[in-house]
């Protein structure tokens, strides 16, 4: 029994210790990728699927370092598009968590108009933003925002109202006031909250510009897909699409990091389930 507890309090990466372990989790995804790039690549070959069709991984990756110019010059636009999206987005979901979580009124008030607004398909309406922004980044930047800021306000409110209430109590104790109690207890206990939403968030930021981009946009990876199908060049438009999955995965593990860094206290044991 000592034994376990032992194992248990020594911390979050106790069971990565092992070196053997460790290499096989960062092993082991990749390996479950590769089996299904090959699965992928028998299925075409094997059943001579056309290329219109579905192209094969290995014609899919030499098309991407044909086009590998044309496919970063957009590349670095939808990039733009999505992190200043992801970061109003974030900063607007934050905002509206604290006037939902600091007053019962806001709550009554902005919740069901914040739960309705996402049920409008955000494919409906971005092409009004086209006639009201203009061709620019900024209807891409609007559609991201209205996708990302939702996760936000949710994990950010629940995380901050649902501390608590003796450690808000004791605080007030000692004569701390409201910014105090926001600094020392209301924010660290929601980060984790916070992290989680920020991580939902970023990926639907991606989402987001792809969207707006099929709308009205001459450049852009989502445009790259559009311009793509219109010439039946099914190729290219797979081989951008993979870029799109990079670019979400890179920076869902980006925010995953921080989100590890910030929040230490965090992160999950593993419990022996014998014990």
């Amino acid at each position: 029994m000592a034994q376990r507890l032992t194992s248990l309090d020594a911390g979050p990466d106790a069971p990565t210790r092992n070196p053997v372990v460790a290499v096989l989790r960062a092993v082991l995804p990749f390996g479950f990728l590769l089996l299904c790039v090959a699965a992928w690549e028998a299925v075409v070959v094997l059943l001579r699927v056309n290329t219109f069709v579905l192209p094969a991984p290995t014609l899919i990756f030499a098309r991407m370092v044909r086009s590998w110019p044309e496919i970063m010059s957009n590349t670095v636009v939808t990039v733009q598009e999505t992190l200043l999206g992801f970061v109003l987005g974030a900063l607007i979901g934050f905002i509206l968590a604290l006037l939902i979580a600091y007053s019962r009124l806001f709550e009554q008030v902005l919740y069901p108009l914040l739960v309705a607004s996402q049920a409008v398909p955000k494919i409906a309406i971005a092409p009004l933003f086209v006639l009201w922004f203009g061709f620019g980044i900024w209807p891409k930047v609007v559609v991201t925002i209205l996708l990302v800021f939702f996760p936000v306000v949710v994990t950010t409110a629940e995380g901050l109202m649902s501390v608590d209430r003796n450690l808000i109590d004791l605080l007030r104790s000692v004569s701390a006031n409201p910014w105090q109690v926001f600094i020392k207890v209301r924010l660290p206990h929601a980060l984790p909250q916070i992290m989680a939403g920020l991580k939902i968030a970023i990926t639907l930021a991606v989402v987001g510009a792809v969207v707006g981009e099929w709308v009205g946009a001459d450049k852009g990876l989502g445009y790259l897909i559009i311009f793509a199908n219109s010439q039946l060049d099914t190729t290219l438009s797979f081989a951008a699409i993979m870029v799109l999955v990079v670019i979400g995965v890179v920076l869902f593990v980006i925010v995953d990091l921080i989100g590890r860094l910030l929040t230490p206290w965090n992160q999950v044991r593993t419990i022996d389930p014998g014990m």
